[in-house]
C-alpha cells in the first residue's frame, strides 16, 4: 500500500484534531465523547475508504470528523450537566430562604397544580426567586 502525501496530511490532522480536544484542559464527557467518535469514525471511513480503494485516507478522514463531532457531543452534555448542579444549587438556596408562610404558599401552589410531592421551588415566580436572591444578599452583607 503506498502513502501517498495527501493521506499523510489528512491522517496528521486527524491525530492533531484528536489531540487537540483530549491534550488539553477537557471534560470527561468531551474526552470520552471524542475517544468514542474518532474510533467509529476511523471505522466507519476506513470502510467507506476500502471501497474507494484509500482505506487509510477514509480512516483518517473519519477519525477527524468523528474526533469533533464526539467532542461536540460530549461537551454538550457537559455544559447540561452544569446547568442541572446550577439549578440545584439554586433551589437549595431558595429553600433555605423561604419563611414558613411562604412554604404554605408554594404548597398550596403544588396543590392546586395536582402535583403535591413536586419541588417546592419549581413554583417560584421569577419575580419571587428575584426577591429571595436579594433576601440572601442582604444576609450576607449584614454579616460583613
Amino acid at each position: 500500500m503506498k502513502l501517498s502525501l495527501a493521506t499523510f496530511l489528512v491522517g496528521a490532522g486527524g491525530l492533531a484534531t484528536a489531540f487537540l480536544f483530549t491534550g488539553c484542559d477537557t471534560s470527561p464527557k468531551m474526552a470520552r465523547g471524542t475517544g468514542i467518535g474518532a474510533a467509529t469514525g476511523a471505522l466507519i471511513g476506513g470502510v467507506i475508504g476500502h471501497q474507494s480503494g484509500e482505506a487509510g485516507a477514509g480512516a483518517a478522514i473519519g477519525a477527524a470528523l468523528g474526533g469533533v463531532t464526539g467532542a461536540a457531543i460530549g461537551s454538550k452534555q457537559d455544559n447540561d450537566e452544569l446547568k442541572r448542579s446550577n439549578i440545584d444549587s439554586d433551589s437549595g438556596l431558595y429553600r433555605s430562604l423561604l419563611t414558613s408562610d411562604e412554604v404554605a404558599t408554594l404548597r398550596a401552589r403544588a396543590a392546586q397544580a395536582g402535583r403535591p410531592n413536586a419541588e417546592l421551588t419549581d413554583f417560584l415566580t421569577s419575580t419571587e426567586k428575584e426577591n429571595l436572591r436579594r433576601r440572601a444578599s442582604a444576609k450576607t452583607e449584614i454579616g460583613r
